[in-house]
């Protein structure tokens, strides 16, 4: 039996396991997905979040939700991985063989690589939108922001989402006109 083994149970990773079990047979190809997370984000849903179109418990659930049936979840952090023997070591030392393997553990922001954006007004005045905490504490500043200058701050690619920021300016002009 050969075996596929995908890194991250995020938007990416849970679709690849989807599709690929509706696609591969159970009884030629195991499909394993390690992620050391319970919860799932939508995290394109996050962008949603701040003018109330999507309510916290639309984008949140839990992993299992999504995993499809003759998917084997593993919960843990990943050590390394180890190309020349088509393998990946785990951080409680569980090692995983591999035939195929499917890296899709998303990106981080990074806010402390630009000077100013951490510290007292981070998610007070200050926010990113692409993390479940950024987004609705965003959302509860919009609740009660009574006008003002309002910056978009595009940092150096790579970003999540390089439309995002326009698509965010277009859904807050929106949401002020309906003010």
């Amino acid at each position: 039996m050969k075996s596929i083994l995908i890194l991250g149970a995020g938007t990416a990773g849970t679709m690849m396991a989807n599709h690929l079990r509706k696609k591969l047979s159970s009884s030629k190809w195991k499909i394993t997905i390690v992620d050391k997370e319970e919860t799932h984000y939508y995290q394109p849903g996050f962008l949603f979040l701040p003018f109330n179109i999507y309510k916290p418990k639309q984008v949140k659930k839990s992993i299992d939700k999504f995993i499809p049936k003759g998917v084997h979840l593993i919960r843990e952090k990943i050590d390394r991985i180890v190309k020349d023997e088509n393998k990946v070591i785990l951080e409680n030392g569980t090692t995983l063989s591999y035939d195929i393997l499917i890296i899709a553990t998303g990106t981080n922001i990074a806010p402390q690589e630009i000077e100013g954006m951490l510290g007292d007004h981070w998610h007070k005045s200050v926010f990113d939108f692409y993390t479940y905490e950024g987004a609705k504490n965003l959302r509860n500043k919009l609740k009660e922001w009574e006008g003002g200058k309002m910056v978009i701050h595009i940092c150096e690619m790579p970003i999540k989402c390089p439309v995002a920021p326009l698509e965010f300016s277009f859904l807050a002009d929106s949401f002020f006109v309906n003010k």
